[in-house]
């Protein structure tokens, strides 16, 4: 399920449907800097398993781009921290609308009792992956 929810072509896809005009690679981190904001360059590489430099590398695209702001730390003025421009917002806001388009399109032959299953069950199983952190 995640290695097909994870590829490459369905972000290109979902760039696509939201009209936006972004790399998969920034298309990724983008989305990492959304769940995360503000987070800094090393805490999202953490949390995408890529390296520094790459998705700083990303970061910079983003920030040329009008996506993302980056300013230093307060607590430590060599950690680069990111969050969201008012672009960016609206940029993640076509993205989600795409998200929820393609989602409904692929249950649209779902009953709500199965919608609804499905919606309990993945509260479930994230309640039981979170009790084992």
């Amino acid at each position: 399920m995640v290695t097909l929810l994870n590829r490459p072509d369905r972000d290109k896809k979902m760039i696509i449907n939201a009209g936006v005009n972004l790399e998969a690679a920034a298309f990724r981190v983008f989305g990492g800097i959304v769940h995360l904001q503000p987070t800094s360059v090393g805490d999202l590489a953490t949390m995408m398993g890529k390296n520094y430099t790459s998705v700083s590398r990303q970061i910079d695209k983003l920030e040329l781009a009008g996506l993302v702001r980056t300013y230093p730390s307060n607590v430590d003025s060599r950690i680069r921290i990111s969050e969201l421009t008012k672009y960016g917002e609206e940029i993640n806001s076509r993205i989600s609308l795409a998200r929820e388009r393609i989602m409904r399109d692929a249950l649209s032959d779902w009953t709500p009792l199965e919608k609804q299953e499905l919606l309990n069950n993945l509260r479930r199983l994230f309640e039981s992956l979170h009790k084992i952190d």
